[in-house]
């Protein structure tokens, strides 16, 4: 282990003298009054929203001493994190399990989407972490309000503004030469925040790919990112750029990525209010781009193939209009249009050595499509005690022609501080340039047919307040997912992506919040999920998960938080039919603070217990382990306020 230390020094005259006034734990009335927007576009509380709805507070991130928004999020009820070997971070809600790319829930940044048309993944490494106010996570499904990739939930990072100042530089070192540092700013108009991480990687080694070579890897994983945050009257506009770098082993039995991973992306969203009488006006103006670059071994031939660069950039922007009114003082609702159109770039392996394309690069022409949806969704105030929600949206695509979605909801206070919901919701994916047009024979073929992935799930939840110190919600849920957009690994075809018959899933969530003294703070989870394929069992899905945080407030300065979480064991079917089971696993961290008026240092010691461990996914299949994280590490950060 070595452990260093990186300086970032920024000087901007609009900077100024500040105390902090950070604590490490929230009040239960702060937590339970919290407000939250992306269940409805509207503001309003957990318990009185109409949808299945976690709270992350930029509070609950120091808690965990998480490093990135991939590991916070796997402490959200029925939430499990995958590593993919082509690079990504994946999330598993409620099991659906997405597979090589994060492209099974939607990830929202202030409510503009950041998944991506190639492979449909989304990226969280636009904003830097200590940016974040809140995350809000609707485990609902919601295309009604946000289409696409809303299948099996909603993940919406709110960013500080004015109301959370507290101008920084953060220098950080740990474990595995981890170096990072990052600064925010707040201005009466403009809000910034830029990191960048170094990080060599915990090295993996001891197993075995599919050729029976040995492996022994650094996982390199270095960052760069910068968001701005402009807002003025009724106009907002936020930007953001992020640079990945990361090198993961990736080996299948033809393609070997062994090298790095490079992404660059940039996005603009340019927002404008307008009041009017009662109601308001906003409208959109989006627009994404993305470069990748990684590198392959030994293609086509495992043996004797050529090392190639695969290239890719991709587009998109997009334009939205909504409504916002009351009517008959029992009635909200909203209405609106998106327009959206999406393009890639073509998807080429060029020879290192002679810079030639290679014959059986996946996509060799530009694809694109187009997406005109509306919808509309309104909620009935039937009486101080129950409201009902009815919405709908209905699309037209390019690519995979119309489509309808509806949403319905009942909320009832069936006592002053208990919630009853009763909610069904039909969600849906879109299949991607990948999915659909790549054509390497022997390796990789898309299917132009393939149809929407399309997800049902009836909910009934308790939102309650047990007593004046803690709070419970409960959820029953059943989620059928229909036509789902899978890929089936073949011996002489390559693999295929297809629409399979689906899968059928049923579960049980709760989460509990407890102020066990003025100074102490206790948050618990846990799920069951269980279900199966249609007509197989499903690989590869954790029926049980348990998460805890507990936070103990020493004094003004002192605080000390545990956080520990269990994933149960995996099941498995190999290609060859061989069944077998992943081990469970569980990871304990403890984060102790100490705050002043101008510094506050936090040391995290993660994988107290060097747990061994794996993150596999489902397409993998002929290799029984995927490297998930690294033992026991230690890192250190200090934030001095300006």
């Amino acid at each position: 282990m070595r452990i260093g230390a990186l300086f970032l020094f920024f000087i901007s005259c609009t900077l100024s003298a500040k105390q902090s006034a950070d604590v490490f734990s929230m009040s239960l009335e702060e937590l339970l009054n919290i407000e939250i927007i992306t269940a409805s576009q509207n503001k309003e509380s957990k318990a009185s929203s109409l949808a299945i709805v976690s709270v992350l507070t930029s509070k609950h991130l120091k808690q965990l001493g998480a490093l990135n928004l991939y590991e916070a999020l796997s402490f959200v009820p029925g939430v499990v994190i995958n590593e993919s070997y082509v690079g990504f971070s994946v999330l598993t809600f409620r099991g659906v399990t997405p597979g090589l790319y994060n492209n099974k829930a939607l990830f929202l940044i202030n409510g503009h989407a950041v998944n991506e048309n190639l492979f449909g993944s989304s990226h969280l490494e636009f904003i830097p972490i200590d940016m974040v106010e809140r995350i809000e996570v609707v485990r609902s499904p919601s295309s009604v309000l946000y289409g696409s990739n809303a299948i099996s939930g909603v993940v919406n990072v709110i960013t500080k503004q004015e109301d959370s100042r507290s101008d920084s530089i953060k220098l950080s070192a740990g474990s595995f030469s981890y170096l990072s540092s990052s600064f925010t700013l707040f201005t009466d108009n403009i809000n910034i925040s830029a990191s960048i991480k170094k990080d060599n990687g915990y090295l993996f080694s001891g197993t075995l790919d599919e050729l029976g070579q040995a492996v022994s890897k650094n996982y390199r994983n270095d960052l760069t990112n910068l968001f701005v945050d402009f807002h003025l009257d009724s106009w907002r506009v936020n930007t953001a750029f992020y640079r990945s770098k990361k090198e993961k082993l990736g080996l299948n039995p033809i393609i070997q990525h062994g090298g790095l991973n490079d992404y660059e992306a940039f996005y603009v969203d340019i927002n404008r209010q307008f009041k009017l009488k009662e109601g308001s006006l906003s409208a959109w103006l989006r627009y994404d781009s993305m470069d990748r670059t990684f590198q392959t071994q030994n293609f086509p031939d495992p043996v004797n193939g050529a090392s190639l660069n695969v290239d890719n950039r991709l587009s998109r922007y997009s334009a939205e209009v909504n409504f916002k009114d009351r009517a008959f003082e029992t009635l909200d609702y909203i209405v609106g249009i998106h327009y959206q159109h999406d393009k890639a770039g073509p998807f080429l392996f060029v020879d290192n050595e002679n810079g030639m394309v290679h014959p059986f690069s996946p996509i060799q022409d530009p694809k694109h499509y187009q997406n005109i949806a509306f919808y509309s969704q309104g909620q009935f105030n039937f009486n101080q005690s129950v409201v009902g929600l009815v919405g709908f949206r209905f699309e037209d695509n390019s690519d995979t022609g119309t489509g309808f979605n509806p949403r319905i909801g009942l909320n009832t206070q069936i006592a002053e501080d208990s919630h009853l919901k009763i909610l069904y919701s039909e969600s849906y994916r879109s299949p991607v340039f990948l999915e659909k047009y790549a054509n390497v024979p022997g390796i990789l073929l898309g299917d132009m047919s393939l149809k929407r992935e399309r997800i049902h799930t009836t909910e009934l939840a308790l939102d309650t307040r047990l007593s004046n110190s803690s709070s419970l919600q409960a959820t029953l849920f059943n989620l059928h997912l229909l036509d789902e957009i899978t890929r089936r690994p073949g011996v002489v075809s390559g693999t295929e992506y297809f629409n399979s018959d689906g899968r059928k899933m049923y579960g049980v969530e709760f989460e509990y919040h407890s102020i066990l003294s003025d100074s102490t703070e206790l948050r618990l989870n846990a799920s069951y999920v269980d279900g199966k394929l249609l007509p197989e069992g499903d690989p590869y899905v954790a029926n049980y998960t348990v998460n805890a945080i507990l936070t103990h407030q020493f004094d003004e300065s002192w605080a000390v938080s545990f956080s520990s979480q269990g994933i149960s064991a995996k099941k498995y079917t190999t290609t060859s039919g061989d069944e077998g089971e992943l081990s469970a696993y569980s990871l304990s961290n403890i984060v102790v603070s100490y705050i002043s008026d101008d510094f506050e240092l936090n040391i995290t010691a993660k994988n107290i217990f060097d747990e061994k461990y794996t993150f596999p996914e489902p397409v993998r299949a002929n290799i029984k382990e995927i490297p998930g994280g690294a033992g026991a590490a230690v890192y250190l950060s200090l934030s001095f306020s300006l």
